[in-house]
């Protein structure tokens, strides 16, 4: 007899005996004291060494007359129900064994290792991005404390703008002033840059033959630089007070703050922290709500698979 067959006899034998003590607490007395001299008789013939006849429906009909009752579950006889429920039983073990058959089916398809391969692959991924906004964070955070050190330094630059214009308007109105009375004195009409040379030859021609040769130099430098007064004057105006005149206040549209300084910190700076903080929150949470677990699970199925071979090769099945 093979194994299966020897397994599939004790459960058989098993399920026979628990079905029968269940039946007998509710047998009658008559039908007790049938199956009292049927079980005696059964065991003394084992005892001797005799093979004891089976109990057909005659025997039983026979042995119950005279009071005993036929014992009957849902009207089938007792051993229509224990020859039904053998059929019962061989008929479930079958589907308990081609449901095993399915689960072991079901665990030969891979699939803890492509998990914990994808896990692996997917954490490198996301530790090698929280390596990178580690760094990211600290280049953010130098950015934007650099430009709002610059932005803090805007007032002090607009009052020195502020300045710069005041004291360049009061020298513009002095040369306008110089320069009307150069004219008024030659009789001669033109901006000062012109007028300024005939001026201090008239003055050198008007000094004693000594002071001339004294002062003709230094008369010559000095209108060099009142001629040049002038030409930076403008300049001042026109490549710096103008285009830079409004850069450091923080009400114009047009000033640095506005165009350059919070664009970069609302744009760039914040949408940055915004994302580095996501990726942070994504490395906790990918740690602690799918890795832990997983790996956790998988642990676990490696211990139930680990026992269910053991008993597989414990049973033989």
């Amino acid at each position: 007899m093979s194994t299966d067959q020897d397994g599939m006899k004790k459960a058989l034998r098993a399920a026979r005996l628990a079905r029968l003590i269940e039946r007998i607490q509710e047998l009658d007395d008559g039908t007790l004291e049938v199956l009292d001299r049927m079980t005696a008789e059964a065991v003394k013939g084992m005892e001797v060494g005799i093979r004891p006849q089976g109990i057909d429906r005659r025997r039983f009909l026979g042995a119950a007359a005279g009071g005993a009752v036929i014992a009957g579950l849902g009207g089938l006889a007792l051993w229509q129900w224990d020859e039904r429920r053998i059929a019962l039983l061989q008929g479930e073990v079958s589907a308990l064994r081609e449901l095993v058959d399915l689960y072991a089916e079901l665990e030969a398809v891979a699939l803890d290792e492509p998990v914990a391969q994808g896990l692996s692959t997917v954490g490198r991924l996301v530790e090698g991005l929280q390596g990178m906004v580690e760094g990211l964070g600290d280049a953010v955070a130098a950015a934007r404390s650099a430009l709002l050190d610059f932005q803090a330094t805007f007032p002090s630059l607009q009052a020195s703008m502020q300045w710069l214009r005041s004291n360049l308007s009061t020298v513009s109105q002095r040369l306008l002033g110089l320069e009307n009375e150069v004219s008024r004195a030659l009789g001669l009409s033109g901006p000062i840059t012109e007028t300024m040379g005939a001026f201090l030859a008239e003055v050198l021609d008007r000094l004693p033959a000594t002071p001339r040769a004294q002062l003709g130099a230094a008369l010559e430098r000095m209108g060099e630089v009142v001629t040049a007064v002038p030409l930076l004057v403008q300049g001042l105006y026109t490549r710096i007070l103008e285009p830079m005149g409004d850069w450091f206040s923080s009400r114009s549209s047009e000033g640095l703050s506005n165009v350059i300084v919070n664009p970069l910190l609302t744009t760039v700076l914040d949408p940055l922290e915004a994302l580095i903080e996501a990726i942070a929150g994504l490395a906790a949470s990918w740690q602690a709500e799918l890795v832990e677990p997983v790996q956790q699970h998988l642990d676990e199925r490696r211990e139930i698979r680990s026992r269910i071979a053991r008993l597989r090769q414990e049973r033989g099945i």
